[in-house]
């Protein structure tokens, strides 16, 4: 009888531990935007080289296998997933190229310059060393919640209890400001004194494919190699790093991929540059942003492509787009709780013309949007009309909005 007892429960735990490595082996859903915008929600199996292995997700799990050249691939990024939290003893380091890291912090023991570099033991892509000129952004405790500041002219310290210092990080082994106003006036600073340094080093677009990981890593890719068991792999580059560094990812741990040769900018970054109510209303509430932040402190995947875009309805939002903007995409969505009474249909114009129209019900909530522009730059709106039923639950989502610029 004990032994009877004993079998089963050790069936019982196999099945269990059978039944949580399937669900770990569970492919990522992502959607896949084409060169043309077009996108296609999928579940990633794994990478092999410069290809995607995929299955579309209405065919989902029985369906086949597909591959795509990564040539052909815009962009592939999840929805509403959020980033690990930050281990403990990890600082955050963002650098002048858009390179994200989180690790531990060690000083350079070689050097001229060792007080103003560093060595980021990255969880992502192993040890790199960046110094000053190459920083935009240090947070030395990453557990901590710390909303990124916009960066000006002087360098800028916030401190643990929220004061600001504004002037020249001279060192950071000790770390050092110069005062703005007299550069004579020096203040040697510990770490834990310390929120974030902000630099005021200009930032720039290295022009490679941009890899975002679920430990919150943004890491820059020049080519992509093969690997082993469908992992994402290829060669990083960091400013100020001569040699070239590894990427070694799991289909799972990756978020998000922009493929080089692209500029996509997300709609939610750009400043809403007017909106009014619609008929039928006399006032309306302003485009609000879902999921963006890209912040140290489980960041959602928003980060990588921007948030959703929730807008009630009737009413009109207008975009002033810049110069070489080629093409406008967006899923769009009546909101899940307005779908018993909802109905309206969402126009999209392109310097006062009309280029796209949806029409959204309870019967057909969800539509998508892929419109060419001219690239002269202009104002884009997007206007809410009521349906039959008037202005009630007009209330639309814009996933994933992304305005494709071209090149110079």
């Amino acid at each position: 009888m004990t032994i009877a007892v004993v079998s089963v429960a050790m069936l019982v735990a196999a099945s269990i531990a059978g039944a949580q490595k399937s669900a770990g082996d569970v492919p990522p859903t992502r959607v896949m935007i084409d060169r043309s915008l077009s996108r296609s929600p999928v579940r990633v199996t794994g990478y092999a080289g410069a290809s995607v292995s995929f299955v579309l997700e209405q065919a989902w799990p029985s369906g086949t296998v597909r591959t795509k050249q990564l040539a052909d691939v815009a962009a592939i990024i999840g929805a509403g997933e959020r980033t690990d939290p930050a281990r403990a003893g990890a600082s955050l380091v963002e650098l002048v190229d858009g390179t994200r890291l989180f690790g531990s912090l060690e000083q350079p023991t070689e050097g001229d310059r060792s007080g103003e570099s560093a060595i980021a033991h990255a969880t992502s892509i192993g040890d790199v060393s960046f110094d000053l000129d190459h920083l935009s952004r240090l947070v030395f405790d990453a557990t901590a919640e710390c909303a990124p500041l916009a960066p000006g002219d002087a360098d800028v310290v916030e401190l643990a209890n929220g004061d600001r210092m504004e002037g020249l990080v001279a060192s950071l082994w000790p770390l050092v400001v110069e005062d703005a106003a007299d550069a004579s006036k020096k203040t040697e600073l510990t770490p834990d004194r310390v929120r974030q340094i902000v630099m005021s080093n200009k930032r720039r677009e290295s022009g490679l494919s941009r890899v975002w990981l679920r430990d919150g890593s943004i890491v820059n890719v020049s080519s992509f190699v093969k690997s082993d068991g469908g992992e994402l792999a290829g060669e990083a580059r960091v400013d100020g790093n001569d040699g070239v560094l590894r990427l070694r990812a799991g289909a799972d741990r990756v978020l998000a991929l922009v493929m080089s040769g692209t500029k996509l900018v997300p709609l939610s970054e750009i400043p809403v540059s007017a909106y009014r109510p619609g008929a039928g209303r006399r006032w309306a509430p302003g485009p609000s942003v879902v999921g963006g932040s890209s912040g140290a402190l489980g960041g959602t995947l928003g980060g990588a492509l921007g948030g959703d875009i929730e807008l009630s309805g009737p009413l009109t939002a207008e975009w002033e787009l810049p110069k070489g903007a080629a093409r406008f995409s967006a899923g769009v969505e009546l909101w899940a709780g307005a779908r018993t009474l909802g109905s309206c249909t969402l126009i999209v114009e392109w310097r006062g013309q009309e280029i796209a129209r949806v029409v959204l019900s309870g019967a057909t909530p969800t539509g998508e949007i892929i419109a060419g522009l001219d690239g002269r730059g202009g104002r884009l709106a997007v206007k809410i009309e009521s349906g039959e039923r008037g202005p009630v639950q007009n209330a639309v989502v814009l996933r994933q909005a992304l305005v494709m610029e071209e090149k110079e």
